[in-house]
């Protein structure tokens, strides 16, 4: 098996193991994955980048609330887990940001999922609007597209995020 076979792999028994795990213990149905079903994990940033997350489906809410997985089956500390999950945060606004340029917020919610911790010393803070706009600013100001951000919109996002550890 070649080193990306590997990796992708891996990749799927993470994104199996968070869909079995989040449909046997939550109010969430995920029947999309993104090796399957790429489209439809696929969103647009406000600067016109795509990005796919490894699963779509809903929470049991009514009316269904959309959610967007990122899975990283990282079983060690250390690695590019920390740089990701700035991007994680940022690709979350800019959609949510492109979705109301469209014209109507989707109402998507992002959920990081994980199987060893990061950044565990801001781990109270990493769903927080102040962590989003550090996010865009420090990090990925390019996601923004030169558009301004929005203290009302950072406030959303904040209250969309999920982290798990599992």
């Amino acid at each position: 098996m070649s080193a990306a076979e590997s990796v992708q792999k891996d990749g799927m028994d993470g994104v199996d193991l968070a869909k079995r795990w989040l449909e046997s213990t939550t109010w969430i149905e995920l029947p999309f994955d993104v090796y399957s079903n790429a489209p439809v994990c696929t969103l647009r940033r406000l600067d016109a980048k795509v990005k796919r997350y490894d699963l779509f489906g809903s929470i049991h809410t009514d009316p269904p609330t959309p959610l967007y997985v990122e899975m990283k089956d990282y079983d060690t500390a250390g690695g590019k887990q920390a740089a990701e999950y700035w991007e994680f945060l940022a690709n979350a606004y800019s959609i949510t940001a492109q979705d109301l340029k469209d014209g109507e917020d989707a109402r998507r919610e992002f959920m990081w999922i994980t199987r060893h911790p990061f950044s565990s010393t801001d781990w109270a803070t990493l769903t927080s609007a102040e962590r989003v706009k550090r996010a865009l600013e420090d990090h990925h100001p390019e996601a923004l597209n030169g558009e301004s951000m929005n203290a009302d919109l950072l406030a959303t996002v904040s209250d969309r995020l999920w982290l798990l550890v599992l």
